[in-house]
């Protein structure tokens, strides 16, 4: 039993979305699954690739029940019949890794991902790192303008990373930007994406012009783009991102079928990433008009600003908006655009 497609800005190529541990195959050899998520984002798609003696799969969904058991009826229906033999993980973010260690286990088969993504990965699930993590983001939530109670609930989230994803491998196989992989039976090239996470790697199969975007290029909303304390990400993440759009577009055809972690496979990969780019466009001028009214603020003042068409005062959404504030905000520093002097920002 499959569900209707929701409507989307792009023409549904197909008339159904899979229910949870029911993959469909949309192209020969490649099949969709899409697994729950417990967020307002309530989904994230994996695609399975078929070989001749078993099946690749990219990406591993959220560490929880109902994601367990829906991969446990996978087992059953589809790899009884040829076994995993490949795992390929596009980033460290729970929603794709978050299940990563728990199906090396089971299949006994090395999880596949680039270095700075396995880094970050290890360092927000390393015990011995734990005070290095709390030292970085008390400075930065302190910085941002934020105190108290406040504070304190934020640096609790943060620190939920490593119950949320199953126990990381303690190795793994290293893929960088640039080779030829071969999953299922294509060959797919890696294409690495900045500014939403440290080395996402995204693939691309020029034979068949397919191209798995992972959370590079999403079809009806926009990747988060943030800016956080650590060492593995960009620190100008929106600059990073902008050029790993227009890259994509110089690099990847027009024509290739974009199969994306959420929402649903479509065409039109240049037109996407074009809008994605006027979205950060639009969001800087918003930027912009939030300082000038405002006076000389702090970030999360200005998150608040930006965001002020919805609430951010949960720690969930606080911390996004927050993290991509703040993002808009150095690429603006950097630009000439906006000064920080202390912890306030006023326009230049």
């Amino acid at each position: 039993m499959t569900k209707p497609a929701r409507k989307s800005a792009y023409a549904p190529l197909y008339d159904f979305i899979p229910d949870a541990g029911e993959p469909r195959e949309i192209i020969d050899g490649l099949l969709w699954n899409r697994l729950p998520l417990p967020f307002d984002l309530n989904h994230v798609n994996m695609w399975l690739l078929e070989g001749e003696k078993g099946f690749s799969i990219v990406d591993a969904g959220f560490n929880n029940e109902l994601s367990t058991r829906s991969w446990d009826k996978v087992f059953l229906d589809v790899f009884a019949k040829k076994p995993v033999e490949k795992i390929f993980i596009t980033h460290f973010h729970p929603d794709h890794l978050g299940l990563g260690g728990w199906l090396a286990a089971r299949t006994n088969v090395s999880l596949q991902m680039t270095a700075p993504e396995y880094g970050m990965a290890q360092w927000l699930t390393d015990e011995a790192k734990a005070d290095e993590l709390e030292s970085l983001y008390r400075a930065y939530y302190i910085d941002a303008g934020i105190d108290g109670e406040t504070l304190e609930t934020l640096m609790g989230r943060r620190f939920g990373y490593k119950k949320i994803i199953s126990p990381l491998p303690a190795s793994y196989i290293e893929v960088k930007p640039g080779e030829t992989v071969r999953l299922g039976a294509r060959d797919w090239k890696i294409i690495d994406g900045y500014g939403h996470c440290p080395q996402h790697a995204s693939l691309y199969c020029e034979a068949d012009k397919i191209f798995i975007a992972g959370d590079m290029i999403l079809p009806d909303i926009s990747p988060n783009i943030s800016l956080f304390p650590d060492s593995f990400q960009s620190r100008n993440p929106v600059a990073a991102y902008l050029e790993t759009l227009n890259r994509i577009r110089d690099t990847v055809p027009d024509d290739v079928l974009v199969l994306p972690s959420h929402g649903a496979p479509f065409r039109g990969l240049h037109k996407r990433a074009g809008e994605l780019i006027t979205h950060h466009e639009r969001r800087l001028e918003n930027l912009r008009d939030v300082l000038k009214k405002g006076g000389p603020m702090t970030a999360i003042d200005a998150a608040r600003g930006l965001f002020a068409h919805r609430s951010i005062d949960r720690a969930h959404d606080m911390f996004f908006a927050l993290g991509e504030t703040l993002a808009h905000l150095v690429y603006e520093v950097k630009n000439g655009k906006v000064k920080k002097d202390g912890m306030m920002y006023s326009l230049l």
